[in-house]
């Protein structure tokens, strides 16, 4: 299911030289870019209830630490996703061809390969970056927005629109307790998005999922080295 991966996840060897900035600029949440933007033109809405999804086999692996996957699986590398959040890049683990990637922290400069190698056995995995449909199993086509929060049960959302310059285009809500940003842009011919308003979840969407107790441990981490 190959249409399922990232449209753009950056192997380390070939992003990392450039993504090291002199500058220190730690990450900005989504929420405090809404703030920023004057909480801009987002919309919360409720959906019909629905009983949850089946949960993905690989949820199982959240909180497993960067070591223990390099020991399981000894092909991943560490990966710079620009997928997974609309203001910045996602620090992960894995295969870049696979289905999801183990995500650890974000940041929008710094050195993020010194803070993954330094706590390795630290970090712990806070999530992931995948699909819509790798998310979200019983999605078997592209959904309107209440078709889709009614397969899940979610009954609250949030849509970020255009006002929302960092966001544009981007829908978080909470599922099992964990935190969710899925990409409802359409991707342009050179690599960015377009936002086109429509309320439609399409199955290769670009997802996240993330656990925010493990990501602020995980972020804490990262930022006492990244910067140095």
């Amino acid at each position: 299911m190959r249409d399922y991966k990232p449209y753009v996840a950056i192997a380390i060897t070939a992003l990392l030289a450039s993504f090291t900035f002199s500058a220190c600029t730690p990450i900005t949440t989504i929420d405090q870019a809404a703030d920023s933007a004057g909480k801009g033109d987002s919309t919360s809405t409720e959906a019909s209830d629905h009983p949850n999804t089946i949960t993905p086999a690989f949820f199982s692996e959240i909180g497993k630490t960067l070591g223990e996957l390099r020991e399981e699986y000894p092909e991943g590398i560490t990966i710079v996703s620009l997928d997974g959040f609309p203001d910045c890049a996602a620090i992960c683990f894995g295969d870049p061809e696979a289905e999801y990637l183990y995500y650890f922290f974000g940041t929008q400069s710094g050195d993020a390969e010194k803070a993954m190698n330094e706590y390795e056995d630290e970090l712990k995995c806070a999530g992931f970056l995948t699909a819509a449909g790798i998310l979200f199993p019983e999605m078997d086509e592209d959904m309107s927005f209440e078709e889709f929060f009614a397969l899940i049960g979610v009954e609250d959302y949030e849509y970020f629109g255009k006002d929302v310059i960092t966001a544009e285009g981007w829908l978080r809500f909470t599922y099992n307790d964990m935190e969710v940003m899925v990409n409802t842009n359409e991707p342009t011919a050179g690599g960015g998005w377009d936002f086109t308003g429509e309320e439609i979840v399409k199955r290769n969407a670009p997802a996240s999922i993330v656990d925010p107790e493990r990501f602020n441990a995980n972020q804490d981490l990262a930022e006492t080295v990244m910067f140095d």
